[in-house]
């Protein structure tokens, strides 16, 4: 690991970190790429750095990607938020287990195409046997994105079919009500709506396009319960 990438896991102990979680191609650093841009178009004082460490050739995540935010008081003070995003291929696993290692919350990307049937199965079988007992636990914040929900209806699967993906998977009943909430989301209409907005002008925070707010919204949930759960600690 780089000096650079040693300096991001010490910081991300001095607020809360969120993991971006999925298999490979399934959007999870366009996730956070939208969550970034948005923060920094809205309130840039917020918004303290974004590191993409990719294959340039392939633009595919080889270590991880990372973005921090902070709560008010503009930069050096506030309360800081991290958010990592897993890289998804094989032979990046033991990257997966340091990154997930201290979260306080979690997003899951399921990728809706149903071709990628097994590999959602397996991404789901790796995190819970790195942090299911956390899970478990209810101490992991957690939301669902559904991504790629804008292909054609007979290519992907719904909300309904990820009860049977964590059944596969393996996942206990229990869990059923943690992943009652699924956000079904398109992370290319959501750029699509992003770039239209910002072109035309007509940029409006309270009036987000459906498909960006559908990105930003699993997001927010998730901080929002962190930050809850830690005020009822105190």
């Amino acid at each position: 690991m780089s000096q650079e990438e040693e300096l991001v896991f010490e910081e991300s102990q001095q607020g809360i970190k969120i993991v971006i979680w999925g298999p490979t191609l399934a959007g999870k650093t366009t996730a956070l790429s939208l969550f970034h841009a948005i923060k920094k178009k809205e309130d840039p004082e917020s918004v303290y750095n974004f590191l993409k460490l990719e294959d340039k050739a392939t633009e595919r995540t080889i270590g991880f990607d990372q973005a921090t935010f902070g709560l008010g008081g503009g930069p050096g003070k506030g309360f800081k938020y991290h958010l990592f995003t897993t890289p998804g291929q094989d032979r990046f696993k033991s990257m997966r287990k340091i990154v997930i290692n201290g979260l306080h919350g979690l997003i899951v990307v399921i990728d809706s195409e149903k071709a990628r049937w097994e590999e959602n199965r397996d991404s789901l079988k790796e995190l819970f046997e790195v942090s299911g007992d956390k899970i478990y636990s209810g101490d992991i914040k957690i939301a669902i994105m559904l991504n790629k929900m804008d292909l054609p209806v007979e290519s992907r699967i719904s909300a309904a079919d990820v009860g049977r993906l964590m059944i596969e998977a393996g996942v206990s009943d229990k869990l059923r009500d943690t992943f009652a909430s699924t956000f079904e989301v398109s992370c290319l209409d959501a750029l699509s709506a992003l770039r239209d907005a910002w072109n035309k002008g007509e940029w409006n925070p309270k009036q987000r396009p459906q498909a960006v707010q559908r990105i930003i919204q699993p997001i927010q949930m998730v901080i929002r319960d962190i930050l809850i759960s830690e005020l009822q600690k105190r």
